[in-house]
């Protein structure tokens, strides 16, 4: 079988709608790149990645790099902390020109310029609100990043999450975790606010109707690379008013069907 070529990669995401200029938040499956041109599993991941960097020449690549283990009173080293979100966002992040952010839970690998005033917002070390104003993820909305989902599905979108700590849904709450931030040769002791889901609440998220109401309002474009795997793409205010305007509506609206009925905010 012929194997998919960079050019053949860029294609179908640029008929998706997203613009040199774009800010690009890629969500991905290291299977995605097993059918790629490359003979060995890093020329492979090479390629996907210089297909997605030359979607956005102007623009600015994201790959979400989180690491979990903060969270169990370990430190977060912004160089030697792995990513634990795929081997493909572990290899971004080590390539030239690539910058990780100090964010000890929910690091991202960032290629391109931010405006001055996110920049140190994002990349200051200090105590953080991992899904607050001055996070990452706020800024994705305020530029209307495009959001794209190669090789896997909306229900890894991790976006969401802004929006539930926006509207204080009710099956989650604030819970802090303390340690130390390693950044370029010093250590910073910080402390990381996440809102985190009510474990005895019963309830999973399920971000899968609000995929399909985005479809029905034709806010997703969607396409699939020959040979390869599918791609889903949609713009974060589209997805952050569409979900506010449902939970409004119920606020279980972003959890797994038949759970029980959680009383309105």
């Amino acid at each position: 079988m012929t194997k998919i070529s960079a050019r053949e990669i860029t294609g179908p995401i640029r008929e998706l709608g997203v613009e040199p200029h774009d800010v690009l938040f890629v969500h991905s499956s290291m299977l995605s790149s097993l059918r790629v041109e490359g003979a060995t599993r890093e020329e492979k991941m090479d390629t996907m990645l210089d297909a997605l960097e030359s979607v956005v020449p102007d623009g600015v690549l994201m790959l979400p790099t989180f690491t979990y283990s903060f969270c169990k009173d370990e430190n977060f080293d912004v160089e030697l902390s792995p990513s634990t979100v795929g081997a493909l966002t572990e290899h971004f992040r080590r390539r030239p020109g690539v910058r990780r952010t100090p964010e000890p839970i929910f690091s991202v690998a960032i290629k391109g310029s931010l405006p001055d005033e996110w920049e140190r917002r994002i990349f200051e070390v200090d105590d953080v609100d991992c899904f607050g104003e001055d996070s990452l993820f706020a800024y994705l909305h305020a530029v209307d990043a495009k959001l794209l989902f190669l090789g896997v599905g909306f229900e890894f979108c991790t976006f969401m999450y802004l929006v539930e700590e926006r509207l204080s849904v009710p099956y989650r709450y604030m819970k802090q975790f303390c340690g130390a931030v390693i950044a370029q040769g010093r250590r910073t002791q910080v402390r990381a606010d996440y809102f985190v889901r009510k474990l005895d609440a019963g309830v999973e998220n399920n971000f899968l109707p609000l995929a399909e109401a985005l479809r029905g309002r034709s806010l997703t474009a969607e396409a699939r690379i020959a040979r390869g795997p599918g791609l889903l793409c949609c713009g974060a205010r589209a997805v952050h008013d569409l979900a506010v305007e449902k939970v409004r509506e119920s606020p279980d609206y972003l959890l797994t069907r038949g759970h029980p009925q959680l009383p309105a905010a």
